[in-house]
């Protein structure tokens, strides 16, 4: 050990210290993490227990205001079914004396006085005559007999005859120009030839209905009840009884659910919105301010922190004189030890503690640190000599090909000078460009295809144009890596073997596809002679006469050996064929992405 190292061992702490600090750590640690989980609990309790209580708010809310509606549209279908009122409506409508009319309509605003007592706030009554007419009682509100003949809800109203129709505040802002009204509607089912009645139209001010709707809760803000079409019927927020809400984000939930409750942020403050869907099919949505149920829960936690913190302190000061006392076994060590014993090499130990502890410490990684070293040198020499076999492969390229594929240029130049001269040899030069690049020896499958197409250019016009290649790989495979050139041997194989020797026109068909196990399979088929058994294996283990006739002089069986020799046995090359059915070769290459 190198005499330099050797005062860092004198600045380390004591065994007896080292202990002190670790019971201190192993016993405040534990005790820290229940106060805080205890705390956490006792703050959803408290949060569960306001959730509940606004929910119980919300109900009794709903329930008042369901019992309002209830009973102004249960006084109005009482209304709709008094034959006397839709008598003296018709009378004081039609009757040709004008002292028979007056008559009646007094009656008639009596009748209607006795039914609503109970509240201030109807501010009109229209009745509807068929064939066109208005008679208003109580106030007048000007309201357009064409407009209001001639929205949705009317027309649903002559539909369903005594039934009574709500239409809320959002409903009537159009037709009452920004005055926020609540209305009632139904159709008397008398019969048309005793009366002209067509609908009964009671006008009330909102006012009542959102009164009920406000709560004594401190933190509690905006309010609204809702139809079953999503309007608003009313609403402490005046705004929303013009606008509505059904667009607002922020209570997409609240429309689109039952019953529940959620934390949104509205106007740049965190929101506790409920809501609940009465009895009678209104929605009821009431908004607290989050920060305000919180205030107590809050309050507790500070509280209760701060007793924690002392608590732990008066332990921490008790603790440094009983760890004084205690000593442990160097464990650590000796299960580190242990696991290198066993075959495991990322063990490691964190140089620290006392003197003889931290030494041991230093010795134990050194010795492990040389272990792998060793094991890693030899694992080097080996990929080196993987590397160097397949490097030589690789740099196989035969000058055959070229000389053959400079002769066709040749040819073709003096017999035709057709363009397809500049194509070939841009074709070839791709090809021995990519033959001769020492770059790396991998590429992408979109790349390798193109490789592939510069090839399949120059066969065609060296056989002739005689057959198609289709390409078939799903979406996502082509940025795949591969080694380079390895599926031109098998291609050329298919042309020379396969659809050069057809009568007709030939097929050859390149697949890629992703199969379990992280296996990329890639299969060359195509539909020409086939071959037997001892002519497939005659071409996995190709003599070196065919290498030398073929493009990059790398057979078929090399191309095997290289996908073994850089992935292993699980992976190759394979051979289906039968006489002429044609012939499939797939390669199984690992899936290998640019990140690996």
């Amino acid at each position: 050990m190198p005499r330099s190292s050797m005062p860092l061992y004198r600045r380390r702490w004591k065994f007896s210290t080292v202990l002190l600090v670790s019971f201190v750590i192993m016993i405040s640690l534990p005790i820290s993490l229940i106060a805080a989980y205890s705390v956490r609990s006792f703050n959803t309790i408290l949060l569960d227990n306001a959730s509940s209580r606004a929910m119980q708010t919300l109900e009794q809310i709903s329930y008042t205001v369901d019992s309002k509606l209830r009973l102004m549209k249960n006084t109005i279908a009482t209304i709709a079914n008094d034959r006397e009122i839709i008598a003296a409506a018709s009378a004081a409508r039609f009757s040709a004396a004008r002292q028979e009319q007056l008559e009646q309509s007094r009656k008639l605003e009596s009748t209607l006085h006795s039914y609503f007592h109970y509240t201030p706030d109807v501010q009109s009554v229209l009745f509807t005559f068929r064939g066109g007419g208005v008679d208003n009682y109580k106030r007048n509100l000007a309201i357009d007999e064409a407009t209001m003949r001639g929205q949705d809800w009317y027309r649903n109203v002559l539909l369903s005859p005594n039934k009574v129709h709500i239409m809320g505040a959002e409903t009537n802002a159009s037709l009452f120009g920004g005055n926020r009204y609540i209305s009632l509607a139904v159709a008397p089912n008398y019969s048309i030839p005793l009366f002209g009645v067509e609908t009964i139209y009671f006008v009330f001010h909102v006012r009542e209905i959102a009164e009920l709707l406000k709560t004594e809760v401190s933190d509690a803000g905006d309010s609204f009840v809702l139809d079953a079409s999503g309007s608003v019927i009313a609403s402490t927020d005046a705004e929303a009884m013009d606008r509505g809400i059904a667009d607002n984000p922020h209570y997409r939930r609240a429309l689109e659910g039952g019953s529940g409750h959620y934390v949104e942020t509205i106007d740049g403050q965190q929101s506790f919105v409920v809501y609940r869907l009465s009895e009678q099919g209104f929605k009821y949505i009431q908004v607290y301010s989050y920060a305000g149920m919180l205030e107590q829960t809050n309050a507790t936690y500070r509280r209760i922190l701060v007793m924690s913190a002392a608590a732990l302190l008066v332990f921490l000061f008790v603790s440094y004189w009983l760890v004084r006392s205690i000593v442990k076994p160097l464990g650590t060590l000796v299960n580190q030890m242990a696991a290198v014993k066993t075959g495991n090499l990322k063990a490691n130990i964190k140089e620290s503690g006392p003197v003889e502890t931290y030494v041991l410490g230093v010795t134990f990684n050194e010795m492990v640190a040389q272990l792998k070293a060793s094991i890693r040198e030899i694992e080097d020499k080996e990929t080196q000599k993987r590397l160097a076999e397949i490097a030589a492969l690789q740099s196989q390229i035969n000058p055959h090909f070229l000389l053959n594929t400079l002769n066709t240029i040749k040819l073709m130049a003096g017999l035709s000078k057709a363009p397809n001269i500049q194509k070939m040899t841009e074709a070839l030069t791709k090809l021995l460009s990519s033959a001769f690049n020492r770059g790396g020896a991998y590429t992408s499958v979109e790349e390798e295809i193109k490789l592939l197409d510069y090839y399949v250019q120059i066969m065609k016009i060296r056989y002739g144009d005689r057959f198609d290649v289709v390409y078939d790989f799903p979406p996502g495979t082509r940025s795949l890596r591969m080694l380079k050139l390895l599926l031109q041997p098998i291609v050329e194989n298919a042309i020379i073997h396969g659809v050069h020797e057809r009568e007709s026109r030939g097929t050859i068909r390149i697949a890629g596809e992703i199969r379990r196990d992280n296996v990329f399979a890639i299969s060359v088929g195509d539909d020409g002679r086939g071959m037997s058994p001892d002519v497939r294996n005659a071409l996995l283990n190709q003599a070196d006469a065919y290498e030398r006739m073929s493009f990059n002089g790398i057979g078929l069986r090399n191309v095997h050996d290289r996908l073994t020799l850089n992935y292993g046995t699980p992976f190759g090359l394979s051979i289906a064929s039968e006489p002429l059915k044609g012939t499939i070769v797939t390669l199984a290459l690992p899936v290998l992405r640019e990140e690996n």
